[in-house]
């Protein structure tokens, strides 16, 4: 796979591993068009990237996502023209953004160390794995700005429930990495800077034991699990099994466990970690 051309993301490949670093220091990494653009860019350029297995978001200059940009919101325009409504579309066109790094087949960790405020809460409500640094600070801060935290309401529910949703998007109540974990917003909480590699290739060696494809229709499965008819998910379940069964992926697992050895996916010489800068 090419790595895409990106703007304020950059982009760091190590072996199945690919850090996406948002530094943009002008906004505080906030959720510029460029941002969005090199988010779908990334998005689109390894969905079907199996050599891949986890994609690794963090951002630079002590911050995660400040969130949207209010700036460039404002010179939007308010009005609705008969061109149609610009803001309507860019809020639609986020929601969108949300739903695919959401349901996106590669694992999704986010490493929060600095200000993960609401489009940047969102990012990580979204990922599989979160990581809060020392640094890290969360907070759903749209209705402090006369907003609601619209498009990711979905994602920061299903992470955390409706009763604390409610709670935090209600009052903009800032947590920190030891509150976002026992709050189930992180996995993880690293108490220095230093911490967070090795938590970092703590879920990365698991991640390497596990089949990439198999993973991919795993996520899929249950993204679905929520919301499919009982039985059309049965169905669909059973297809998945039978085709990941009979394919590459699953005669090699069965092989090894009869013969007692690992899968050839899960080599520990290339479940580790050096860790991507931030």
């Amino acid at each position: 796979m090419t790595l895409p051309a990106t703007r304020v993301i950059r982009l760091e490949r190590q072996d199945w591993r690919l850090f996406a670093t948002i530094d943009d220091p002008s906004t505080r990494n906030a959720m510029t068009a460029a941002l969005t653009d090199d988010l779908w860019a990334i998005l689109e350029a390894t969905r079907a990237d199996r050599s891949l297995r986890a994609l690794i978001l963090q951002g630079a200059n002590g911050a995660f996502c400040a969130g949207a940009d209010l700036k460039r919101a404002d010179r939007a325009g308010a009005v609705a023209s008969d061109e149609g409504d610009p803001i309507l579309a860019s809020n639609r066109r986020g929601g969108e953004l949300f739903a695919a790094l959401d349901a996106h087949p590669l694992v999704t960790i986010a490493v929060v160390d600095g200000a993960a405020f609401g489009g940047g809460f969102g990012l990580a409500c979204c990922a599989d794995f979160v990581i809060a640094g020392p640094r890290a600070r969360f907070a759903l801060s749209e209705t402090g700005l006369g907003l609601p935290p619209a498009q990711i309401a979905p994602y920061v529910v299903g992470r955390l429930g409706l009763r604390l949703a409610r709670q935090l998007a209600l009052s903009g109540r800032r947590l920190d990495g030891p509150a976002a974990l026992a709050a189930g917003l992180a996995d993880a909480c690293a108490a220095g800077e230093a911490d967070i590699a090795p938590l970092l290739g703590t879920i990365l060696a698991n991640v390497g034991n596990c089949a990439p494809e198999a993973n991919a229709v795993t996520k899929s499965l249950l993204h679905r699990a929520l919301r499919a008819d009982p039985a059309a998910y049965r169905e669909e379940a059973a297809r998945a099994f039978s085709a990941c069964l009979r394919g590459a992926e699953g005669q090699e697992g069965v092989r090894a466990f009869t013969e007692k050895r690992r899968p050839a996916w899960a080599d520990p010489a290339r479940s580790g970690v050096a860790g991507g800068s931030s």
